[in-house]
């Protein structure tokens, strides 16, 4: 992971995911400034000097810098983008590192590029080394190595948050997998039979893929698939979670329901997907309106709950979600069915 990709993973961390990359560049900055007695430090990440913004400080007025985002003094931060080898520069009384009002000034600041071999990632700035007052030449071999090993964690770090990201979704419509579904659904059974509340699982099912595919191509099929992703996505918002299944099977989760609350969502989601999937394709053709079948099972209703372990209750919903998927195909599609106890048999 490089340049832009990186910058975004970085300055995108107000995201859980981006977290871990955070925590190296705070860890790594922390150890820099430590190892050359630094009073204050800072990390900005860009790839030009104008570009380059602030996501880690250290010291006095660290919480003002990360607040607004000071961008480092402009000649310094030129220099430092454009040489490879750390320096050390003095008496920069206008360096914006201390806040306005501050009663520090720059007195020695020490400088090195993040780099990946073959382009600028950003710039770590070390200033005022306690004692003795000046930064030395063994302080700039000091932070060129903290400053190989920053980049390093930072490129291993993002590009692990990336596949892992990347192993929780599905790649066709981009909605959490099977793996990322039995995550969650462990956890909503456990805590709805806590605080002995209901809860729902639905099992949607594309109807008449293979007929899209076999007039249309599987490019079509493709198509359809994502759209009905993302009907499903934008009606469940704010109300029920969506994961791809497999095929052409999709499970909406809702926390909090009733059965006639679960109703009520799935008639929904059936008929936003009808009312939002046909139109043009970018690849040509027409993809025709898609329909759905939904299968809907509620914790309350299944039989027998008391005893029974989580894993246990949340592979009886699954299954009586499906049988009752099945009756919605068997009596015409495009409808939902909701399961009644006789779905729930081993």
């Amino acid at each position: 992971m490089r340049g832009a990709q990186l910058e975004e993973s970085i300055l995108g961390a107000s995201n859980a995911r981006a977290r871990p990359v955070m925590r190296v560049l705070e860890e790594g900055l922390e150890l820099a400034v430590l190892a050359v007695r630094a009073t204050a430090g800072a990390i900005f990440i860009g790839q030009t000097s104008d570009l380059l913004r602030c996501v880690a400080a250290y010291g006095p007025d660290a919480k003002q810098l990360l607040e607004r985002r000071v961008p480092p003094h402009p000649d310094l931060a030129k220099q430092g983008i454009e040489r490879r080898s750390p320096f050390i520069a003095a008496e920069l009384a206008s360096d914006p590192q201390l806040a306005a009002g501050s009663s520090q000034t720059t007195q020695s600041a020490l400088l090195v590029s993040l780099h990946d071999g073959s382009r600028a990632l950003g710039l770590l700035q070390l200033v005022n080394p306690k004692s003795p007052s000046r930064f030395d030449v063994r302080d700039t071999q000091v932070v060129a190595g903290i400053a190989r090993y920053i980049t390093t964690s930072l490129i291993q770090t993002s590009s692990l948050r990336r596949q892992e990201g990347l192993a929780a979704h599905d790649p066709l419509t981009g909605l959490r997998n099977v793996r990322e579904l039995n995550t969650l659904l462990t956890k909503t059974v456990t805590a709805a039979r806590r605080s002995e509340r209901d809860m729902a699982l639905m099992f949607v099912d594309v109807d008449r893929l293979k007929r899209v595919n076999s007039k249309l191509g599987h490019a079509a099929g493709s198509e359809a698939l994502k759209r009905t992703g993302r009907a499903l996505q934008r009606a469940a918002a704010g109300v029920g979670e969506v994961f791809r299944f497999g095929g052409d099977e999709f499970v909406v989760v809702q926390k909090h329901a009733s059965k006639e609350s679960a109703r009520a969502l799935a008639d929904h989601l059936r008929s936003h997907v009808a009312q939002s999937t046909a139109g043009p394709m970018r690849s040509g053709g027409t993809l025709p309106t898609i329909t759905v079948s939904v299968g809907v099972a509620t914790l309350m209703g299944l039989r027998h709950l008391n005893g029974n372990p989580p894993s246990d209750l949340k592979a009886r919903l699954m299954t009586t979600a499906d049988r009752a998927l099945f009756r919605a195909k068997s009596a015409g599609r495009n409808r939902v069915i909701l399961a009644t106890g006789r779905d729930d048999r081993l």
